[in-house]
C-alpha cells in the first residue's frame, strides 16, 4: 500500500486569508469605537460691546450672537451655555439648523467678560469663546 502525502498547500492560504479577514475585521470595528468627536468652533458677538447709559438708565439691552460650527459645517441643536452676565447669572440657548444662536440680557454698569461655552456631545468636541463688554454710566 502506498501513502500519498496530503497537499495542505491549498489549505494553508486560506486558512491565512481567513485570518487576515478576521484581523482587519477587528481593526475596523476598534477604530469605529474608538473614533476621534469633530472638532467645534464657537463665536460669540455682543452689540453694542461698549457703552454709555444715562444716571437714570441703570441697565442696558445688548444683544449676545454667535455661531457653532464643526469642520465648516453649523452645529443644529446644540446647547450652548452662557456666563458673566452679572450677578451670576447663566442660561443656555440652542444652535439653530445654521448654527446659529442668539439672545439679549441687560447689563449694569461695569466690565462684563461673557463667556459662551459648548460642553461637546457624542460627536463634536467642546468649544468657548468670550467677548468683553463695557457698560459705564
Amino acid at each position: 500500500m502506498v501513502h500519498k502525502p496530503i497537499v495542505i498547500s491549498g489549505i494553508a492560504p486560506a486558512v491565512a486569508g481567513i485570518l487576515i479577514l478576521s484581523v482587519l475585521a477587528a481593526m475596523s470595528s476598534t477604530n469605529q469605537a474608538f473614533a476621534q468627536a469633530a472638532p467645534t468652533s464657537l463665536s460669540l458677538g455682543a452689540f453694542p460691546n461698549k457703552v454709555t447709559v444715562g444716571a437714570n438708565t441703570g441697565t442696558l439691552p445688548v444683544s449676545l450672537f454667535g455661531k457653532l460650527t464643526s469642520e465648516g459645517s453649523p452645529v443644529d441643536g446644540a446647547t450652548i451655555h452662557i456666563t458673566g452676565t452679572g450677578e451670576g447669572k447663566q442660561f443656555t440657548v440652542t444652535t439653530d439648523q445654521f448654527g446659529s444662536y442668539s439672545s439679549q440680557v441687560r447689563l449694569g454698569p461695569g466690565t462684563h467678560t461673557i463667556e459662551a461655552y459648548f460642553p461637546g456631545d457624542a460627536t463634536h468636541t467642546s468649544s468657548s469663546a468670550t467677548r468683553v463688554v463695557t457698560v459705564t454710566s
